[in-house]
């Protein structure tokens, strides 16, 4: 597993996690594993309330020894992480004088370890990797053996959590710390699914940085093979903020609110909202205020007078919001709302210092992922100009404070955030009504509510959480 992915659990959050199945007391006997254990910091905590309860109970040094070695499981791929967690467990054993114990510890892929071991206790924290940095031999293995991995780009502690919750025992308990994205991420739909007969608590640490090199938000959740309630208890631990959630209430996406927007009409059905276009290579078509002249013919940059017909307006909520004057080189036309694409031959002859601009990034251009039609100085991918040549409103898919909305020209093309236009047929509602809508301080809270955490008070937002705003 690449070292950067290996991330190691604070003291504090140990503790909740051992705290949150009550792994506290009468724990001879009991089997709990961690299945990604690491240097062992979780599993050090483990061995020593294990101690500590059977010393409270009165058992033999004996007796203790032969528990720790029945009930104790550890998993770790890494080699030397596995070796550094057996010296720490031995310390513990020393520090309480028992002698040395045979660990079930294993040297292993807990994906393609033991099906059969049942376990009344599972904690941990899984790693936290995404699709795109998997091998690719490790992705086919996991979509072909796990059901929640099945479709899109899952992230790989999906396939932990589905394994781990059928390790569990019939009163069998676990608690993770996760990133929270999972509750609310179109690829994770198939693992709330396999959850939901079985979450009972979630606690969301939404404004903590609970590992220091990550970005993402974490949680630590709860689930239960003997779930007595149809409630998910729900805590926000920054904002000491409780709520009892029904379970049947828990959709696609889970909501942990009760003042979720319940609006008459769907933003979507009157505006279509559109991530913008992707060029993939904003260097080479996007030009700085600071590094053009505008001329009779067109904007002077590099020392190519490039064609005024192949530059647009553009912006992203950031360069609005500082008020920067940025040009964009747009290798189409419009003809009455429709898109017109130049051959290759057409475009060189006709627009020769564009061709020459961009063709001094020919070789990052052609090393893009485009669009297999995507001719060389094009756009890597052109779904969204379909519907760009009309006025429009720009918002980020980051929001922080305030939502920013930001009026475009039918001329601009926006390469950052997503753009906002009116569906046809609408005729009862403007884009300032849009605009009053996405400012008002009912669609703030419907950000809080749905959108995913990541650094500081920021939230992720999609399109599709737009549309489905109802006011």
């Amino acid at each position: 597993m690449n070292k950067k992915c290996q991330v190691f659990t604070p003291e504090n959050y140990v503790r909740e996690l051992l705290d949150s199945v009550g792994y506290t007391e009468h724990l001879y006997g009991s089997k709990i594993l961690e299945n990604s254990c690491g240097d062992g910091n979780i599993l050090v905590a483990v061995v020593q309330r294990y101690i500590d309860d059977c010393v409270a109970n009165g058992l033999s040094r004996t007796r203790i020894k032969n528990g720790l070695a029945r009930d104790i499981y550890g998993v770790e791929i890494d080699p030397e992480q596995f070796q550094k967690c057996i010296e720490n467990l031995n310390k513990v054993l020393e520090k309480n004088n028992i002698n040395k114990v045979e660990w079930k510890i294993f040297n292993d892929d807990y994906l393609r370890w033991n099906d059969v071991l049942q376990f009344q206790f599972i904690v941990g924290n899984p790693p936290y990797i995404t699709y795109s940095e998997l091998a690719k031999d490790e992705q086919k293995y996991v979509k072909k053996n796990f059901n929640t991995c099945v479709k899109g780009k899952f992230d790989y502690c999906y396939a932990f959590i589905e394994k781990s919750i059928k390790s569990l025992a019939q009163d069998g308990k676990m608690a993770y710390l996760i990133p929270s994205s999972i509750f609310k991420t179109v690829f994770g739909l198939n693992l709330r699914n396999f959850m939901k007969p079985y979450i009972t608590v979630i606690k969301d640490y939404t404004q903590e940085k609970v590992f220091d090199n990550a970005l993402v938000k974490s949680s630590i959740m709860v689930l239960d093979k003997q779930r007595q309630q149809g409630v998910l208890h729900y805590r926000d631990m920054t904002l000491e903020k409780e709520i009892n959630i029904p379970v049947n209430q828990l959709t696609d996406k889970w909501f942990f609110t009760e003042n979720l927007a319940n609006g008459m009409h769907r933003f979507g059905d009157y505006f279509k909202v559109s991530h913008v276009v992707a060029t993939l290579l904003n260097e080479a078509y996007v030009i700085k205020e600071e590094d053009y002249q505008e001329t009779e013919q067109g904007f002077l940059c590099k020392g190519h007078n490039i064609e005024r017909d192949m530059v647009r307006d553009t912006a992203t909520p950031r360069s609005l919001r500082y008020q920067k004057n940025e040009k964009i080189i747009f290798p189409y036309m419009y003809d009455d709302g429709h898109l017109v694409r130049f051959e290759e031959g057409e475009f060189e002859t006709n627009y020769p210092e564009a061709a020459a601009y961009l063709n001094d990034f020919r070789d990052d251009l052609d090393g893009r992922q485009s669009d297999s039609s995507a001719k060389w100085y094009e756009y890597g991918r052109s779904q969204a100009l379909v519907g760009l040549d009309s006025d429009k409103l720009l918002i980020s898919t980051v929001i922080t404070e305030d939502v920013a909305v930001y009026r475009l020209t039918r001329e601009c093309i926006p390469y950052a955030g997503m753009y906002i236009v009116r569906c046809e047929g609408n005729n009862e509602y403007t884009l300032e009504d849009a605009m009053r809508i996405l400012e008002s301080r009912d669609f703030r809270q419907y950000v809080l509510d749905v959108g995913i955490h990541i650094s500081g008070s920021s939230l992720r937002i999609t399109s599709k959480d737009v549309e489905e705003y109802k006011f």
